[in-house]
């Protein structure tokens, strides 16, 4: 696979993370449950945070090393060449915590952002709801003013690892502005607060990752609003922008696990047409790595991330589900032995789970309009 080298500084710093990566391996472990990705993927966040391996492009004064997005990339590339458990605060790392550096005020920085790299804190985000999933400025959750602060009351829907979050980053409705764009703002909530009940959705996995979220008469501090009132869309967005770029880049070397072990287990056993399909997907992860990694130079530069972004998640969630029914495909009758064999297991977990990644962060026909719009100047659809 392709490898990120842009300097001898990257290339040391590389290296170094390799020698600590052989003095600290990470977790191996089989078990594909919820359960153990929670308290695995919490335990090694906890220790890569603590040798200050994470957020390594954050300030220093906030836990970071004041890097660049580039030495973030090397160290995602180091963990999946170690086969490394997917860290458990990835929304926190990747969404909230860019946006609190870029939006938020000095207290929120202070308060929040040491939490979120070591995993003491784990966060979710609150923004689609019923009838606001692709049109996300169509929420309907509303917070209203109050002495010191607001009250929150309405339903999200889709919420990943609300179940054992500590905060939720919520975009909700604070006036009725004639343009229902400039109408949002953006609160950082308690899920301990009094008023939230939290309901697990079963997925086709199995999992209950996803959870529906209430939010009754909640009272929300003043001091967590970010930005200013009507802000939220502005906020949202920028959100949406790190989470297209940043957390797809995780993902998509975390797939590439998958695609590594085919290779060295099954292509030998494949039959031509399937063999084909493999060389497509290399391909398909050697070209979506490289487009990263041409977004990442940018942004490298001080370049905020933008509507290129909806490129990288687009080429990697479609990608990621052809891998994932190869494998499955490659594994013939074998593949009915379910959880009896946990190698099968493992491969039909990931394929069930990957039908969501073409919903999650924006359907591929909302990106494939941003991409048209936004990026080609294409008009608007009627």
């Amino acid at each position: 696979m392709l490898q990120l080298s842009v300097s001898k500084q990257s290339d040391d710093f590389r290296a170094e993370f390799r020698a600590w990566l052989a003095t600290n391996p990470p977790p191996a472990s089989e078990d594909t449950s919820l359960e153990k990705f929670e308290k695995v993927g919490r335990e090694w966040q906890r220790t890569l945070a603590s040798a200050k391996w994470l957020g390594t492009h954050w300030p220093s004064e906030y836990g970071g090393r004041g890097l660049s997005l580039v030495e973030e990339a090397i160290v995602q590339e180091e963990l999946v060449r170690v086969s490394a458990p997917q860290i458990l605060g990835l929304f926190g790392l990747t969404m909230v915590g860019p946006v609190l550096i870029a939006h938020g005020s000095g207290e929120q920085k202070t308060r929040y952002l040491h939490k979120i790299l070591s995993g003491e804190e784990i966060w979710c985000q609150g923004f689609s709801e019923p009838g606001a999933g692709s049109d996300l400025a169509a929420v309907k959750a509303r917070a209203l003013p109050v002495e010191g602060g607001y009250t929150l009351s309405g339903q999200k829907i889709w919420t990943s690892f609300a179940h054992c979050a500590d905060w939720c980053f919520v975009l909700c409705r604070t006036s009725d502005a004639a343009k229902k764009h400039e109408g949002l703002s953006y609160l950082l909530v308690p899920m301990n607060s009094p008023g939230i009940t939290t309901r697990a959705l079963k997925q086709i996995s199995g999992d209950s990752e996803f959870n529906e979220v209430f939010f009754d008469n909640v009272f929300v501090p003043s001091e967590n609003l970010v930005g200013k009132e009507g802000d939220g869309w502005k906020i949202a967005i920028s959100t949406l922008m790190y989470e297209r770029v940043v957390l797809t880049f995780s993902r998509q070397l975390q797939s590439e696990v998958a695609l590594r072990t085919m290779l060295h287990t099954s292509a030998a056993l494949m039959s031509s047409a399937e063999r084909a399909e493999l060389a497509r997907c290399v391909v398909d992860a050697c070209a979506t790595r490289a487009l990263a990694y041409k977004h990442l130079m940018v942004y490298a530069e001080g370049k905020t991330p933008g509507p290129e972004g909806s490129l990288d998640k687009l080429l990697w969630s479609e990608s990621f589900q052809r891998l994932c029914a190869l494998a499955v495909s490659s594994l013939g009758v074998e593949a009915a032995l379910g959880e009896k064999n946990p190698k099968v297991g493992a491969t039909m977990h990931r394929y069930l789970y990957s039908r969501g990644r073409t919903i999650a962060a924006g359907t591929s026909e909302i990106q494939r309009s941003i991409i048209a719009e936004r990026l080609l100047g294409l008009p608007r659809s009627v």
